[in-house]
């Protein structure tokens, strides 16, 4: 094992929340540092992963780090799904049976279904999304670490709930001796609320001078793991830590884990105490308890928001060692008392399985608890800020009921966030309880369409789209615009169903007019992508009215985009994007009998699919490299060049091939069949 960490510029990963990436080896340097940069942009966290990721050594030490971790991240792939590799056979289970978070990544379409098997029915992130109305996968990933992370803020709350500070020091080499050390102190009931201070990932070399001091001014007592190598001739507890305490007339109790030459141990530190027997708990729970009354420990009322935030301090490791089992209790016992934010805490924690084991339908019934608390709260006062937390509380609610496909329950949690969106609009007016109506409407509208109810539909989308204007005309906000293009986007999807072309162009073309000002007015990634897409689905349109010029330029201008928005990012997410615009493009001049031109863009395309497929080797990745080579091979049997034509079909096959026998599906098994037609065919035509 070498654990290596990423943190915000280079700073201390000391208390930070600590997340752990791993995956089948082949992924990892592909997907590092996109998956690294989106999430130290949104969370101030240290990211681990293991650089001897293939090796088995030190596999106990890795298990024992990964069970003080808030969250392990892994991009999910076929490799990682079929081929063998330490992150599916023991990182993993080890996180399902310890209660530590797992947020899977999906790098590859039409593997949700494997993952589920696999893995459990586990919420996973797609950044590659192909639905255009889902919530933006940046908002998805904010959402899930906000859940599962403790931020600054919050953070500082929970050190302050602490009644008194323990300096604990030890050797590096000793690390799982400390935190053993630390479960024994907060064995004893009376320590509970006592915080251990010790440096968790400091790297050697690095200078923690000014930390330390600072830990050491503010802690009561110092704890010193006493083993043979803390009398080991120079080292930092030697040199600096004990004489500083010493210095500070910090009371010092030594606990010893590993029998130590009492001489030695004299000589090396002046006056040390006689030690504790870390291996005699009665006798240490003397020792502890007779430090701490002489420590200044500071009252608390032991409320039920002084529990919750002691509980979360052991659920998320902040100055004392994770204990899930002990967080559950203390959370549940706040959230019980009626403390909001604990039941919030709860329902994120029976979501993604932190701490506890998942269960989503625990998560609804604690979400129906904080809406039946937001609704007596906004009953009993009647103000605009408990209005709003009800209507939230509700409008989550509907979601998960979503999740769970009780479509009748979460429409009928959606009608009642409508009227109290109306009933909260028509008491206070502005933006904010609009916008709620427009959601409101927005989801009921999900609702009817998962149902295929595509008129009723259509119905909640106008009233959620009216609403967008008017708080366009309003505010004139970019969230507004956004929100409005949205409406006028979902709306053309619809209609396309419909098969209602025509209108579905004209919602389109409503929706380009406001991406294109906010893309010139913003300058965005985001802004620009949306834009490009809006492109790509009026081509779409025009192409199937059999507008084949009108449907190039729409095209043409996605690829204008999506190049700029490659070169700017290079993220695999543009690539595949201008990858489908040459597609698109090849697709169009085929049709039209330019097969010169129709080459190119297919070739520009290969390029792309062929460093794709290199880089990831996944099956997404593959079977859009099939599909390039059966794009060219169709092109050079048009122009006759039958043995061109047989060599891209033949590499075609051979991944088709490949597929099939992995996964076995039946649009494998299907592709493979057209493979060996399209083949065939050449060699006949040949012949």
């Amino acid at each position: 094992m070498k654990l290596i960490y990423r943190t915000r510029g280079n700073s201390t990963p000391q208390g930070k929340p600590r997340v752990y990436f791993t995956g089948h080896p082949s992924d990892l340097p592909a997907y590092r540092e996109e998956i690294f940069s989106d999430i130290l942009q949104i969370q101030n966290c240290a990211i681990y992963y293991d650089e001897d990721e293939v090796s088995d050594s030190g596999r106990d030490d890795l298990l024992r780090e990964l069970e003080q971790m808030q969250l392990i991240v892994i991009p999910v792939t076929s490799r990682f799904l079929y081929q063998p590799n330490r992150a599916m056979e023991v990182e993993f289970p080890f996180a399902m049976e310890h209660h530590i978070p797992v947020l899977p990544l999906m790098q590859e379409q039409d593997q949700e279904t494997a993952f589920n098997e696999k893995c459990g029915d586990l919420q996973m992130l797609n950044k590659n999304d192909p639905d255009p109305t889902a919530l933006p996968y940046r908002k998805k990933l904010e959402k899930f670490l906000a859940s599962v992370l403790v931020g600054d803020e919050l953070a500082e709350k929970v050190r302050d709930a602490f009644d008194a500070y323990v300096f604990l020091s030890y050797r590096k080499k000793d690390r799982k001796y400390a935190q053993e050390l630390m479960r024994l102190i907060h064995k004893n009931d009376f320590c509970r609320d006592i915080a251990i201070w010790y440096d968790e990932f400091l790297i050697p070399g690095e200078n923690f001078n000014e930390a330390i001091a600072e830990a050491l001014k503010k802690c009561s007592l110092f704890t010193l793991a006493v083993t043979p190598n803390v009398v080991e001739p120079g080292n930092y507890v030697m040199s600096l830590e004990y004489p500083e305490a010493k210095k500070a007339g910090k009371p010092i109790l030594p606990v010893e884990l590993i029998p130590t030459d009492r001489d030695v141990l004299q000589s090396s530190f002046e006056d040390i105490p006689p030690c504790a027997d870390a291996h005699d708990e009665p006798a240490l729970s003397v020792a502890l308890l007779t430090a701490v009354q002489k420590m200044a420990i500071r009252e608390n009322d032991g409320s039920p928001e002084h529990n919750f935030f002691i509980g979360l301090a052991y659920l998320n490791g902040i100055d004392v060692e994770v204990d899930r089992p002990r967080a559950l209790s203390l959370i549940t016992g706040a959230a019980q008392s009626g403390l909001p934010e604990a039941m919030e805490k709860l329902v994120g924690m029976y979501r993604n399985g932190d701490g506890v084991m998942r269960d989503y339908s625990a998560a609804v019934e604690w979400q129906e608890r904080l809406v039946d608390f937001r609704q007596a709260r906004y009953e009993e006062r009647g103000v605009e800020d408990e209005g709003l937390d009800f209507a939230h509380a509700l409008c989550i609610l509907g979601v998960y009921q979503e999740e769970l496909a009780a479509l009748s329950a979460a429409r009928q949690t959606y009608e009642h966030m409508r009227a109290l969106s109306e009933e909260l609009n028509a008491r206070f007016g502005g933006e904010v309880f609009r916008r709620n109506c427009l959601v409101s409407y927005s989801r009921l509208g999900g609702i009817s369409r998962a149902k295929g109810r595509l008129s009723e539909a259509k119905e909640y989308y106008r009233k959620s789209l009216e609403l967008s204007r008017q708080l366009v005309e309003e505010t004139g906000t970019v969230e507004s615009r956004s929100d409005l293009s949205a409406m006028y986007n979902s709306l053309g999807n619809i209609s396309r169903e419909e098969g209602r072309l025509s209108e579905a162009k004209e919602y389109y073309r409503e929706s380009l007019e406001l991406r294109k000002a906010l893309a010139k007015e913003t300058g965005t990634v985001e802004s620009r992508s949306d834009l490009s897409d809006i492109y790509n689905n009026l081509g779409n349109i025009s192409k199937e009215e059999g507008r084949l010029s009108e449907a190039r330029e729409y095209y043409q201008r996605s690829l204008k985009l999506r190049k700029q928005l490659e070169e700017e990012t290079g993220t695999m997410e543009s690539r595949r994007d201008l990858s489908a615009s040459f597609i698109h493009l090849g697709n169009i001049s085929k049709e039209e009998g330019r097969l010169s031109e129709a080459k190119e863009y297919y070739r520009q395309s290969l390029e792309i699919q062929g460093q794709l497929e290199k880089e990831t080797g996944t099956i997404e990745a593959r079977r859009d490299l099939s599909v390039s080579y059966n794009n060219l091979g169709s092109i050079d049997k048009a122009e006759g060049q039958l043995s061109e034509a047989k060599e891209y079909y033949r590499k075609c096959l051979k991944l088709c091939r490949q597929l099939a026998e992995e996964t076995g599906t039946v649009k494998s098994r299907r592709d493979l069949s057209t493979s060996y037609n399209n083949l065939g065919a050449s060699c006949i035509i040949q012949t």
